[in-house]
């Protein structure tokens, strides 16, 4: 496992106190001095007619205030939205926000992937960062040190203007092009495709890291990563909807059946599902996964189709098979750290996609942590991942325990 300094434990001690009081219902669009609801903000909207440009390019941009529990908090930040490409290679604007130390000459980007988990923009990063006041804002824990450190750190609105959540294309397309945006963005002083880049996330930013990290080599081959941090990764998402349907977790199928019914219209919810079923899809699609995994606790996808098992439907199949880590040699060293007893994002297929990779010759470090759950090895894990991190970063080269 990677060494920690003091100062990066220290620094991230603090600020996991400081953001566990992020985890607050959200504050209305209205609320005095925070920015409106994407669903009212005309920066959010896609253009029309949509510029024939590449994917990457910057679109607009603005600089807007990062707050936590409503508070400003002292960095240089910017939306910045972008081109980039949907599940079926359609152009689409993404928004990403781009952060640095208010006195930066940076020169490194840290591209970090929140859980964004959800199926409605209130749940996107670029919003949340901005009011401070829910999901994911809390991952600003994470991105302080690295802001810390003196990396420039762009998040992205990785799951697209439809809320396409666990779509893996669509979200590495968001990811890729957030970068590229990112390293082109004039006000940040970086380099471009030259400028050392590593990626960073937990669980659904994970997923997102991930998968980018896997689509890079054919999407964007002009990048290059120093390395991945990914933890609590839902390698299979078949795996893990089998096992958490009608559970506590139940809700999180759900919710990702919604979020690939969006990207796959060859999943056809109208005959698929039933009323009740029509009915949760749309409540669900109105929400983040803090009021979603809560309502939808304990409830079967087979209460809400027409079908004995969704899973068995040969459309629904296919876009699994589409959409499961590991079809893909990944460009970049990783580092997995996995709750070996973690309870949502399962620990068996994480060994075999591990397995898998290291068969194929890249440079991975897996960190089997033996104590807590998927929640509490976020924290567990966090200081390891930041030190891989700061050295890729750093040039050092990449571990291996394959």
């Amino acid at each position: 496992m990677p060494t920690v300094s003091a100062d990066i434990r220290r620094t991230l001690t603090v600020v996991v106190l400081a953001a566990a009081a992020l985890v607050a219902p959200a504050t209305t669009a209205s609320a005095a001095g925070l920015p409106p609801n994407p669903a009212a903000d005309p920066f959010y909207a896609q253009p029309s007619p949509f510029p024939d440009v590449a994917p990457g390019t910057i679109l607009d941009s603005r600089p807007i205030t990062i707050r936590a529990l409503t508070l400003p908090v002292p960095i240089r930040a910017w939306q910045v939205k972008y081109r980039s490409s949907d599940t079926r290679g359609a152009a689409i604007a993404d928004v990403a926000t781009v952060m640095q130390p208010v006195s930066s000459t940076s020169k490194t980007l840290v591209s970090y992937q929140t859980a964004q988990d959800g199926l409605s923009l209130d749940c996107a990063p670029s919003y949340v960062l901005a009011t401070g006041t829910a999901l994911p804002a809390e991952e600003l824990a994470l991105m302080v040190p690295l802001l810390a450190a003196g990396h420039t750190v762009v998040t992205a609105d990785y799951e697209g203007p439809r809320s396409e959540w666990t779509a893996g294309l669509n979200t590495a397309h968001g990811v890729l092009d957030g970068i590229r945006a990112a390293q082109s963005f004039a006000p940040a002083g970086l380099s471009g495709p030259a400028t050392p880049t590593a990626l960073m996330g937990y669980s659904g930013g994970a997923l997102a890291s991930q998968w980018a990290n896997e689509v890079q080599p054919t999407y964007a081959p002009e990048l290059k990563f120093a390395g991945v941090a990914a933890g609590g990764v839902p390698a299979d998402i078949e795996y893990v909807a089998r096992r958490i349907d009608g559970g506590p977790f139940a809700g999180i199928y759900i919710g990702a059946a919604v979020g690939l019914s969006r990207a796959y219209p060859e999943i056809d919810t109208a005959t698929l599902l039933n009323t009740r079923g029509k009915q949760a899809f749309e409540d669900v699609g109105k929400q983040c996964i803090a009021q979603f995994s809560v309502a939808q606790a304990f409830h079967r996808m087979s209460d809400y189709t027409t079908v004995p098992q969704l899973l068995d439907v040969p459309a629904v199949r296919n876009v699994i098979a589409q959409n499961v880590m590991g079809t893909r040699k990944p460009g970049s060293p990783t580092y997995f750290y996995q709750g070996i007893f973690d309870e949502l994002a399962l620990t068996p297929p994480v060994d075999a996609l591990v397995r898998k990779y290291c068969a194929e010759g890249v440079t991975i470090q897996y960190n089997r942590i033996p104590i807590g759950g998927h929640v509490t090895v976020a924290v567990q894990g966090a200081p390891g991942a930041l030190a891989y991190i700061h050295d890729r970063l750093a040039g050092k080269p990449a571990p291996s325990n394959c």
